[in-house]
């Protein structure tokens, strides 16, 4: 065996432990970030929709009490969200009041949520009035045509329309859309989803 051959060999060999190294940092560095959005509970089957893979949400202009404010100003926080057209039916304001509730179970945890209702086309009178009722729900209002293009993201594929109405969701503090519940699901096993999420997430 020549001594050039010799060279080339150890250059092959070289590079390949080099390729090996990157890949177990990469693994080691994306595990974290895999665990979260992968991470399924089976409980979701039961009480919830898991969107799979989890879906990038739209920035959104959204008009509150303080003024115009961006959806992506909310990153870094996970956000319950319950969404109305025209008007807050009685599954809506359910809704608004169990995703406060749900937001208190987390206990020390709450903090890194918020609970938002977005609304297009809602009285601003009622919408003051159901802010004002399930404080600290945060309400903002979008122009019809934005909330109608926005909302698309929240569908489920395949699923009838009255499995799409009245739900509440889940988006990640990276802007994704994770999971969302019916207004009927049970309150106690959502609150174990979520804590588990949390615990295992750890971002947001």
């Amino acid at each position: 065996m020549t001594k050039h051959t010799i060279d080339d060999t150890k250059t092959r060999k070289a590079q390949f432990w080099n390729r090996v190294q990157m890949i177990m940092v990469f693994v080691v560095f994306a595990a974290p970030v895999a665990g979260a959005f992968l991470y399924k509970p089976s409980s979701f089957n039961n009480y919830g929709d898991l969107y799979v893979p989890a879906r990038p949400v739209e920035n959104l202009q959204m008009q509150g009490k303080n003024g115009v404010i961006e959806l992506d100003s909310f990153r870094r926080q996970w956000i319950m969200l319950v969404t109305a057209d025209g008007r807050c039916t009685k599954a809506c304001e359910d809704n608004i009041l169990k995703v406060r509730q749900l937001r208190f179970m987390q206990n020390n945890n709450m903090t890194r949520i918020r609970t938002v209702f977005l609304h297009a086309g809602l009285n601003d009178a009622v919408a003051a009035d159901l802010a004002a009722k399930y404080t600290p729900i945060e309400s903002y209002a979008v122009n019809k045509s934005a909330f109608k293009q926005w909302t698309e993201v929240l569908k489920i594929e395949g699923a009838p329309i009255e499995a799409q109405e009245n739900r509440f969701y889940i988006i990640d503090p990276a802007g994704n859309l994770m999971m969302s519940y019916p207004a009927t699901a049970d309150p106690s096993a959502i609150k174990k989803d979520i804590k588990r999420l949390l615990k295992t997430s750890q971002i947001g």
